[in-house]
């Protein structure tokens, strides 16, 4: 899948040890979501809670002009990570981080790995776009046609 494509994502929280909001804020593509919501309930002791299912979109100034208002949109970072693997095979991880807490997000991933492991690290800004500012977009072409 390209990263070009919007993303079915689901927006959580995860309870439990850390309660500042920016630290307990996940955002999980859809299609990982229920195999990560088992791993963080059985093997971590963590309550998920599903706050809102929809989509990711990449920023691209080029492409893609939205229309929506900046404070509708909430700013998420596409974190993708090559890294050799102990077998000598590479493996490419991809997570999806609040932009605000993003540095220090960042930081606790890669402090899981071997330094001198990771031989790509990219960051692609993008947007997850909350249901109710689709809905009006949804409605606003609706009453055109």
């Amino acid at each position: 899948m390209s990263v070009s494509e919007p993303i079915t994502m689901v927006r959580c929280r995860l309870d439990g040890v850390d309660d500042v909001p920016a630290r307990t804020l996940r955002y999980i593509p859809y299609a990982e979501f229920g195999l990560w919501k088992h791993l963080m309930e059985t093997k971590h002791g963590r309550t998920v809670t599903v706050e809102e299912t929809s989509v990711w979109v990449v920023e691209d100034a080029a492409r893609w002009n939205s229309g929506y208002e900046p404070e509708d949109l909430e700013p998420v970072l596409h974190f993708r990570l090559q890294l050799v693997a102990r077998e000598g095979t590479m493996v490419t991880i991809e997570r999806y981080f609040p932009a605000e807490s993003y540095p220090e997000a960042q930081e606790a991933l890669l402090s899981h790995f071997p330094a001198g492991s990771c031989r790509e690290l990219t960051a692609i800004p993008g947007y997850f776009v909350p249901k109710r500012v689709r809905d009006a977009e949804t409605a606003a072409v609706t009453q055109l046609a």
